[in-house]
């Protein structure tokens, strides 16, 4: 009986290797998403906290302009409330809350403030591409810029490049140039510039306090257009939000998705 005890353990503990063996070789044989991730945009992941760090969370929130934004980062659903109306998107449509007949405006605009908020990190995603290009000076300074553009049918406008400029010693973001080309159809090579200040670290990762754009033209920097865009009651968690914050509302207008 001793035998045939010391036999069966055996067998599972066999088991076992060979269950966690078959494991990591599932693990192993799957593509890696972020493969795609260049060595400078790495860099700038890292100097804001990490990507991996960033993917961990589950949500975030913030006050900006007279609303409060509360995103679900792993699905991206999103819901915005005024004191006017409510904006959300479940996954599929975007809806307006009491019903407006300009609904449709929503479809650029629900998460537009998010996305500038969360660079670099939001430009992780696959199906995006990263350039090196030659340093870019902005107000007598120079910095390490990394173009971004998107894969054919990707986001909502997939047209839209980005250039993302960094310190070059410490890698963290500075400057934002995009260009604008929701449903145009084409692509600009008009350039708009955002300057990020205000880094401070929550769980982990760095997100600013106040995005103020600027004039700019022919390449120059000119001076603050309008005042800044202030960020505040910041708060991310591991937590997933429930869900019940993004279901559209009974009697919601559903805003028309013009890439259908």
């Amino acid at each position: 009986m001793r035998h045939f005890l010391s036999l069966l353990a055996f067998v599972f503990l066999l088991s076992c290797e060979k269950t966690n063996d078959s494991d990591q070789i599932e693990q192993a044989q799957q593509p890696d998403p972020y493969a795609h991730h260049s060595e400078s945009i790495q860099k700038i992941f890292e100097a804001h906290g990490g990507f991996d760090t960033w993917t961990n969370l589950k949500q975030l929130s913030y006050e900006n302009g007279g609303s409060q934004t509360l995103v679900d980062l792993q699905s991206r659903y999103t819901r915005i409330e005024s004191e006017e109306q409510t904006v959300g998107f479940d996954g599929k449509q975007v809806w307006v809350y009491p019903a407006s007949e300009n609904a449709d405006r929503q479809r650029m605009r629900y998460n537009l403030m998010f996305y500038f908020y969360a660079f670099p990190f939001v430009v992780g995603d696959p199906g995006i591409n990263y350039e090196d290009l030659e340093p870019i000076e902005i107000k007598g300074l120079s910095y390490n810029a990394v173009k971004v553009s998107y894969g054919e049918g990707v986001g909502d406008s997939p047209k839209d490049n980005y250039i993302i400029l960094s310190n070059q010693e410490t890698n963290q973001m500075e400057w934002l140039m995009y260009t604008a080309t929701f449903g145009r159809g084409e692509t600009s090579d008009r350039y708009s510039l955002i300057k990020y200040e205000g880094w401070q670290s929550y769980q982990g990762v760095y997100l600013p306090n106040s995005l103020q754009w600027y004039q700019f033209a022919n390449g120059e920097a000119g001076e603050p257009r309008g005042n800044p865009r202030d960020f505040t009651n910041i708060q991310v968690s591991k937590d997933y939000p429930a869900m019940s914050n993004f279901e559209v509302p009974e009697g919601a207008s559903i805003a028309a998705d013009p890439t259908e």
